[in-house]
């Protein structure tokens, strides 16, 4: 993976004399602590800031700006000129700057990326002459997780993660993604289940030859519409993008910008790529998916298509539902993820990353913990916050395709209430189905459903759940033993068909 992609984000900066002698205190060789911040332009431009972060900005904050440029290598260099901020106590600061990314142990399991170098003060200032050289180094922060800088609401978090809805939403998922690749034997232990895709007989595949049209769009669009309006019943103030996010920078010292969210101000950062082992593909592709160049080629061109009305009038409901799904909703997926990391309580262990991610028949209750809200898994994604901006994003398109039916063919689509949403009469041309499927029914008088606020009405039996999931990645009926490799559930936000 290019040493480009990580070094964007912010640093704790720490400054040294270069002293000769023997001091006994090292503290006498330190000489400025503060947060260093980088962007990068992908022809490898670098620009931040170098300043100490009070926990809350004043006016007219003394800061130095950055500009310089990297150079990929081995090692990788990197140099900038920080200038102060005019009119501030560091008017007239100029150093000049040199650093390199220091190589990581491979074996080592808590790495932290590093860049060390030298200084110099370039323009004297005060009492400083210029010409004096400093070591320094600088430590990367972790990425500042959406959940602490812009959390969602406690009830909110309370009921996406709990079991009930993260098996749910796994499993809806992966039995509309699988079905096109399961054995006519696992089908049949699906059926006995009540989780094929759908109805019985009729089942609606999400990928393969004729996904388009069959009806698993509107499964798509409808089913995450509910979700979206039981959350937002929880919490009315939930926000969702009106249009795909272009990066902020991470860092600001504008008045009444606070610690707490420097590394994420608006919530919508993005998280450092990571490397899969054995999947280079991935790897690129998660490098790919950050870059600027990226956001204009494909998420602005596919935002684009999907609120043109002379586009939405002329495919269905369905067409539409399909088509955002494994394009730009997939892609919206990974591009706002993060490195999954280890929930489990132990110290030792707790919060190492796993790249490969969660194995999809690995249910230990530490997984349910609300700090695992990986994007990039069905389990979990739905616990970020990102989740609900982009899934609010993707229910505006909804209504988009509605008035332009409107405006194309006015009073043919209609509008009715199916279950507590909005939805759509079917005419079996624009709209396909009478009741889009989300999954069994509870019809026992409430077991393993709940009402507003949740996926009222729907059968949540987490055994029955876990049983289903283990048909899908489980070995063929009658089979011996269980395995399951960590490539056995390929992540499905990879995705992308014609």
């Amino acid at each position: 993976m290019s040493d480009v992609s990580i070094l964007s984000g912010v640093w704790v900066y720490r400054s040294f004399l270069n002293s000769a002698e023997t001091v006994g205190d090292f503290n006498k060789l330190t000489v400025w602590e503060a947060e260093l911040s980088f962007g990068l332009t992908d022809d490898g431009r670098v620009y931040g800031f170098l300043g100490e972060r009070p926990q809350e900005a004043k006016a007219n904050e003394p800061y130095l700006t950055i500009e310089g440029h990297l150079q990929e290598g081995d090692p990788t260099r990197v140099s900038w000129r920080a200038t102060g901020r005019s009119g501030s106590d560091y008017d007239g600061w100029i150093y000049d700057y040199v650093g390199y990314l220091m190589p990581e142990w491979v074996d080592a399991s808590r790495p932290r990326t590093v860049i060390t170098g030298t200084v110099t003060r370039t323009v004297a200032h005060g009492n400083a002459p210029a010409g004096s050289v400093f070591s320094f180094y600088a430590v990367k922060k972790d990425f500042l997780e959406p959940r602490f800088s812009h959390p969602l609401a406690k009830p909110v978090i309370d009921l996406m993660a709990s079991e009930g809805h993260r098996y749910h939403h796994a499993l809806w998922h992966a039995s509309r993604d699988e079905w096109v690749s399961l054995s006519a034997a696992k089908r049949s232990a699906l059926q006995a289940l009540g989780w094929q895709p759908g109805p019985q007989g009729s089942e609606r595949k999400s990928r393969g030859t004729g996904r388009i049209n069959n009806g698993s769009g509107e499964d798509f669009l409808y089913m995450h519409r509910r979700m979206v309006h039981h959350v937002r019943t929880l919490d009315p103030s939930l926000q969702s993008w009106t249009s795909v996010p272009s990066p902020e920078f991470p860092v600001s010292f504008a008045e009444g910008t606070k610690a707490s969210t420097v590394g994420n101000m608006d919530g919508n950062a993005l998280a450092d790529p990571w490397i899969v082992p054995g999947d280079p593909d991935t790897t690129s592709w998660l490098v790919e998916l950050r870059k600027t160049s990226t956001l204009y080629s494909r998420f602005a061109a596919w935002e684009a298509l999907y609120t043109d009305p002379r586009y939405l009038a002329s495919i269905s409901l369905a067409e539409l539902g399909s088509r955002v799904e494994f394009t730009i909703h997939n892609w919206m997926h990974m591009r706002w993820a993060s490195v999954p990391r280890d929930p489990i309580p132990d110290p030792t262990r707790h919060g190492l990353p796993i790249p490969e991610g969660r194995l999809p028949l690995d249910f230990d209750p530490k997984w349910v913990s609300p700090e695992y809200d990986y994007l990039g898994e069905t389990f979990s994604s739905h616990v970020n916050p990102i989740f609900w901006r982009l899934h609010g994003w993707v229910d505006d398109r909804i209504e988009d395709w509605f008035k332009a039916q409107e405006v194309a063919r006015p009073g043919v689509i209609t509008r009715k209430m199916l279950g507590d949403v909005q939805w759509f009469e079917a005419d079996k041309q624009w709209v396909l189905l009478e009741d889009p499927w989300e999954g069994p029914k509870d019809t026992g008088g409430g077991h393993g459903g709940h009402g507003a606020g949740g996926h009222g009405g729907l059968l949540l039996d987490i055994p029955t759940m876990q049983q289903a999931l283990t048909v899908i990645y489980g070995p063929e009926p009658g089979a011996n033993a269980l395995t399951v490799s960590s490539k056995a559930m390929a992540n499905w936000f990879k995705r992308l068909e014609d």
